[in-house]
């Protein structure tokens, strides 16, 4: 199973696992953290920040929605053309299969944290 079938079975975990869709932010930020051929280098540097911010305690998610709001706001964009999208591979401690298929959707939710965590130490702006 590729990577993104992997965060489609997570997504599908989440209908039936309340603990799991409280980390739904997790879940996406790191998974667009080490899949970032789609986005603008700028777009994922403010996403590794609320990570890490929201990870330390420091911001919620309501502000998180805030901030990126502002911060694209208006004709700014978040996505890179298709034709310009190029994945580079990365070595990293925990990836998505971290968390899937695992030993099932039972601690997903702690998985997924651990996870999010290890890309939040890991990867800096820029990288």
């Amino acid at each position: 199973m590729d990577c993104r079938g992997r965060l489609e079975g997570i997504l599908a975990w989440e209908w039936n696992d309340p603990a799991l869709q409280a980390v739904h932010f997790l879940t996406v930020a790191a998974y667009n953290i080490q899949h970032p051929s789609a986005f603008t280098p700028e777009a994922i540097d403010g996403l590794w920040r609320s990570l890490v911010d929201y990870l330390d305690g420091r911001v919620s998610i309501e502000e998180i929605r805030r901030r990126t709001g502002t911060a694209f706001s208006g004709d700014r964009r978040v996505l890179v053309p298709a034709s310009e999208r190029t994945a580079a591979a990365r070595a990293w401690s925990r990836t998505i299969a971290s968390v899937y298929p695992g030993p099932g959707p039972g601690g997903a939710a702690d998985r997924v944290r651990a996870w999010a965590t290890s890309v939040g130490q890991e990867r800096r702006p820029g990288t």
